[in-house]
């Protein structure tokens, strides 16, 4: 079933809990995700890179996207275009039928950053799609997004409440000591940062983007002090991998048989970050 983001995230601030927005590369991916979800009864984001658009286009996600309303039945899915810097890629997101669109201005300066945003947040409200925003650079290597580790910069207190305030934008992604694809092992979490901001932001869902490589009781923490969007990719690919790895070591070389087991391992692997961050059961 699929909604916007907001409506999630809403629930989600409210609550003690927090959802995961899952990166797919390929329609194993979606499947593995959505059984996951049915599982565990756990509201669900899926999420699509710039590349994974570039990869698949977007005729071909558009059927991916009317496969997830169906096949989630009454789990509530959100479809996310995740780190876009381009406002052609948006506009084909939202007519391919995606729920949910992220415009990442962090590499640009804080005004155009928040000029450019807010131009995306115009066009996604007009026709009701939500909008996730980015303040300070989240640092390490995801896809298309490099960001060295003495590039990044962790959000400001006071940039992002400008950020949110000018934006209009329904979430907001914050720059607190993690990095993508892994690049940080045990990385270490800004608690007294995100404190600050979720404070002076109590009622906006913060998102955690960077997550493999924290430790469990981290996330759990981060939880506790406002992030409500928590963004998996390199584990799944690392959990597809193996299951097909696994599947060619036993002597198959039927793809059903490695794809089988490949979405069994992602399926698997996201059961288990559903269970850290607290979503079973609340559907």
């Amino acid at each position: 079933m699929l909604v916007t983001a907001d409506l999630l995230l809403k629930e989600a601030v409210n609550s003690d809990y927090a959802i995961g927005a899952f990166n797919i590369s390929n329609r194993e991916f979606l499947v593995a995700i959505i059984l996951a979800a049915k599982e565990a009864n756990s509201p669900l984001i899926i999420q699509a890179s710039e590349s994974t658009v570039k990869f698949l286009g977007f005729d071909y996600l558009s059927h991916l996207i009317k496969f997830a309303d169906k096949f989630s039945e009454n789990i509530p899915v959100v479809f996310h275009l995740d780190h876009s810097r381009r406002l052609e890629t948006i506009v084909g997101a939202i007519r391919a039928g995606f729920t949910s669109i992220m415009y990442d201005g962090s590499h640009l300066p804080f005004d155009e950053n928040v000029a450019t945003t807010k131009e995306v947040v115009k066009i996604a409200r007009a026709v009701g799609i939500p909008v996730e925003g980015e303040i300070g650079r989240i640092g390490g290597v995801e896809e298309h997004i490099k960001v060295r580790e003495d590039e990044a910069i962790y959000t400001e207190v006071e940039d992002a409440v400008r950020f949110y305030e000018l934006t209009g934008v329904t979430s907001l992604a914050i720059a607190i000591g993690t990095a993508h694809g892994m690049q940080k092992k045990n990385a270490k979490i800004n608690f007294q940062r995100l404190e600050e901001i979720h404070s002076r932001l109590p009622e906006v869902p913060l998102v955690l983007h960077g997550s493999s490589g924290v430790p469990k009781e981290d996330i759990k923490k981060a939880i506790k002090l406002g992030i409500k969007k928590v963004n998996i990719a390199t584990e799944l690919k690392m959990a597809m991998a193996s299951g097909i790895k696994k599947a060619l070591d036993n002597g198959t070389i039927e793809p059903r048989d490695y794809l089988t087991e490949g979405i069994e391992s992602v399926k698997k692997e996201v059961l288990n970050n559903i269970d850290i961050l607290g979503s079973a059961g609340r559907v």
